[in-house]
């Protein structure tokens, strides 16, 4: 049994292997770009673009593993079914579970391991990117939001959704102000949009279309609701000290978690820190929740298994993706509890998974 176990894991391992070169050169080519424009026209090192680039590669490997995973069983498979390799192995009396739990075992310690990965190794590798990539493009500090941010500004905490560099805007902005022991009243504005310009001693927002709450001098208990069309708000700040902005997905699981629990104490909103942190546990396990819905396709599969394997994965990984960027949209929101919402893909792909595990356990 142990040389059937290795001849599938080796069919696996060289179309995962190829799956996950393709799909990650095609997620990073954005990224490619920009760091032969930064060797080319900037000048800067060679060793220092490859740094770069060693360190963007855990961030692309969270979402490029799952979809190798898939392509690699349905192709593996998809060709065992093809080549009749499966009838034959079944008519000596192999079961399907011999079959398929060396695939089964492989992808849940895979996920185990992108559970770790996803939660440290990743978060560490992008903050040390995105450190690096601001000290190549100016000589010293400048101010930098990042979307989906935290970015401190003294006592203040900026959260921004969307932001578009070219126009210096911003989308979905949340001012933040705590008092020094944290415990006081807040305030807080929020705005559609801003536009952000930045002074020597000071970073100047123009919001459009939001609110203003704050305490209400006569009873603290309570907040007083201001709507604005326009408003200017400044914050000022001294010689180089400059605002750190920290991007959720820097943040180690431990960090995040201390930051919901925080949130939670004063009121706030938790939905943004939440999804982050369900989403890494989502996409941890994607490849064994892609493993339990391609191995009975691809036994499935009898006729041009590469083709009709690349193209049933290109569509479940649609799929799930899809599902995935609405379960994102609707926990973000606020529409539905982040901890339910977020297993929406996974749930789907499981339940696809046992019917067609109870179709091929009838053939």
């Amino acid at each position: 049994m142990k040389t059937i176990h290795r001849y599938i894991l080796r069919e696996f391992a060289e179309t995962f292997i190829f799956g996950l070169a393709v799909f990650s050169i095609i997620l990073l080519l954005d990224q490619i770009f920009q760091l032969i424009d930064l060797f080319l026209s900037k000048g800067v090192h060679i060793l220092t673009i490859t740094k770069l680039f060693v360190l963007i590669l855990p961030n692309i490997f969270s979402l490029t593993i799952p979809m190798a995973t898939l392509l690699g069983i349905l192709l593996a498979y998809g060709r065992l079914s093809e080549d009749n390799e499966v009838t034959a192995l079944r008519s000596s009396g192999v079961t399907f579970f011999t079959m398929t739990y060396p695939i089964l075992v492989t992808m849940l310690v895979l996920s185990m391991f992108l559970v770790y990965f996803n939660h440290y190794i990743s978060p560490t590798t992008h903050g040390r990117f995105r450190k690096l990539y601001q000290e190549v493009l100016s000589q010293r500090p400048v101010l930098k939001f990042g979307e989906k941010a935290i970015s401190n500004i003294g006592e203040y905490r900026l959260y921004v959704n969307k932001l578009d560099r070219d126009s210096n805007s911003l989308q979905g902005v949340n001012i933040y102000k705590f008092s020094q022991g944290g415990d006081d009243p807040y305030w807080r504005i929020s705005a559609s949009s801003s536009v952000v310009s930045v002074t020597k001693n000071a970073v100047i927002f123009n919001l459009f279309n939001g609110y203003w709450q704050k305490p209400n001098p006569s009873r603290p208990g309570n907040l007083v609701h201001m709507n604005y069309d326009y408003y200017q708000f400044i914050i000022p700040f001294e010689g180089d000290v400059m605002p750190v902005s920290q991007s959720l997905k820097e943040m180690p699981a431990t960090e995040l978690l201390r930051e919901i629990r925080n949130y939670k104490k004063k009121n706030l909103s938790t939905n943004f820190l939440e999804t982050e942190y369900w989403l890494r546990w989502i996409l941890a396990l994607a490849p064994f929740v892609f493993g339990l819905i391609g191995i009975p396709l691809g036994i499935i599969t009898e006729r041009g298994s590469k083709s009709i394997g690349f193209g049933l994965s290109m569509v479940i990984i649609f799929l799930y993706y899809f599902l995935l960027v609405a379960a994102l949209n609707l926990s973000e929101k606020g529409l539905a509890s982040p901890a339910l919402v977020m297993w929406l893909p996974d749930f789907a792909l499981a339940a696809g998974a046992l019917f067609f595990w109870r179709k091929m356990l009838k053939s």
